[in-house]
């Protein structure tokens, strides 16, 4: 090699050199592996937890629409059944799309930027790879999925309309929660929130556009959230392509590194498995639940919208140290992510405290604005509420070190407390204890009872010591 190619090289080398270690100097403000922990977990975690709230609003927004402008049958369509079919599918993706996250925030944490850049590129095109995947499964096999959970004649037609449009959309929204994604895992949870509120609005207007003023019905609906996703794609990947930190998207780097790849389908597949088991699971209990007369099964769906508010809080809880485990892993700071466990643990328990007295308090007054006049539904309701609310500090435990547990690449761990804590043990309560019973307390035991043997499962394996490498 002549000498000036040898300079030529070098030189090249260092600009390269140069240019990363100015990256990592921009990427230090965005590291939660430094500074107060407990102040770290909350700032990350609220604008997760109220992204989920604006989440939450547009699908009730969407049930608002349909209920009041087209009718109960198209109501009844687009949830139900239709949403169980959507919830496996995507469940299952995005489990796989958590073992890509978990990778990100592992080299964020080690500041192996090189390494980074290559997952968040492989990771979009997983992602693609995925919608594609779901596209085809859903508007092909919606038809057959309707009819082998038995949906009823009259609500069918616009259940296959409203879930073969729903997945023609399907790529704009795994690719948004890619983006949002890699932004959570390298300590950004703002503006995934920040493109999540202007996705909602968008939502709602384009609900009204489609389903009030152009008269479009189910398909009006599909089509403004296929278009509201769309719209945060596009907002999640401006900031992503316009950076100059280390998690920058170049559309000309796409492409598929193998090693990493497999890496991530390895975290992510017991994750999809994790996602997909709950609702097969709940679809079993609905089945014994719906033996129980209309009031109560009223006061069921009643609390399932009341105590979204304790879901809400303990996912985010989950994922914020989801993503402070794996940062904190890659950097090496096994001691930081221990206390950030019990610290995580007296937050969220503090929060659920307060969301239960707010909750004990003011239940009556919750349950008359969803059923005014009803007072067999409001009595069964309370009873529902005075029974569960103090089982949610066992259900506790479970997210945090799941999100602490995981971060650190243990997903599998997760499936199996899954799998036999809480699936298990709500199967075998239910088929042991509950055929033809009138007591509708003791079917809904099996929560508070599969929460504790999962719990105490985590807690076992935490205290082991396995989860980390020793030091």
């Amino acid at each position: 090699m002549s000498e000036g190619l040898v300079l030529a090289v070098n030189d090249k080398r260092r600009k390269k050199h140069y240019c990363f270690s100015m990256l990592s100097k921009v990427t230090a403000k965005s590291s939660i592996t430094e500074g107060p922990i407990w102040k770290g977990i909350i700032t990350f975690m609220l604008p997760i937890m109220l992204g989920m709230f604006f989440q939450q609003l547009y699908n009730t927004v969407d049930a608002v629409v349909v209920g009041r402008y087209v009718g109960k049958e198209a109501l009844a369509a687009v949830g139900g059944g239709t949403m169980f079919f959507i919830n496996l599918l995507i469940g299952f993706c995005g489990g796989l799309a958590n073992g890509a996250a978990i990778i990100i925030s592992q080299f964020f944490g080690a500041k192996k930027w090189r390494e980074l850049s290559k997952a968040l590129h492989t990771f979009i095109v997983l992602s693609i790879i995925m919608g594609l995947a779901v596209t085809l499964v859903g508007v092909n096999f919606s038809a057959f999925a309707l009819r082998l959970i038995k949906t009823p004649p009259d609500i069918f037609a616009n259940a296959v309309t409203y879930l073969k449009i729903y997945f023609l959309g399907i790529i704009p929204m795994f690719l948004y929660n890619t983006g949002a994604s890699i932004l959570r895992a390298t300590g950004d949870s703002k503006t995934p929130f920040l493109v999540l509120v202007i996705a909602c609005f968008a939502n709602i207007f384009l609900d009204c556009l489609f389903v009030v003023g152009l008269h479009l019905g189910v398909a009006g609906v599909a089509l403004a959230t296929i278009a509201s996703e769309a719209i945060s794609m596009v907002l999640i990947f401006i900031p992503l392509t316009r950076t100059d930190k280390v998690y920058k998207v170049e559309f000309s780097r796409i492409s598929v590194n193998p090693a990493l790849l497999k890496r991530m389908v390895k975290l992510g597949v017991p994750s999809g498995i994790c996602a997909m088991m709950y609702p097969v699971s709940n679809l079993t209990l609905m089945s014994f639940i719906n033996t129980f007369p209309t009031y109560t099964i009223a006061a069921w769906t009643a609390w399932g919208k009341l105590d979204a508010l304790f879901w809400m809080s303990v996912s985010s809880m989950g994922m914020a140290l989801n993503t402070f485990s794996g940062q904190n892993f890659g950097a090496g700071k096994y001691d930081r992510i221990k206390k950030s466990t019990w610290q995580g643990l007296l937050i969220m328990n503090l929060i659920t405290l307060a969301l239960v007295v707010v909750f004990r308090l003011f239940g009556r007054f919750f349950y008359n604005l969803f059923i005014p006049g009803e007072e067999d539904v409001v009595a069964m309701g309370l009873r529902i509420l005075f029974f569960l609310t103090p089982a949610f500090f066992l259900y506790v435990p479970n997210e945090i070190f799941a999100g602490i547990i995981g971060g650190v690449g243990k997903t599998h761990i997760s499936m199996l407390a899954t799998l036999f804590g809480i699936c298990g043990t709500r199967l075998v309560w239910l088929f042991s204890f509950c055929r033809g019973t009138e007591d509708f307390l003791k079917v809904i035991t099996c929560y508070p009872l599969s929460w504790f043997i999962s719990a105490l499962f985590f807690f076992v394996y935490f205290k082991s010591g396995k989860w980390l490498p020793k030091d």
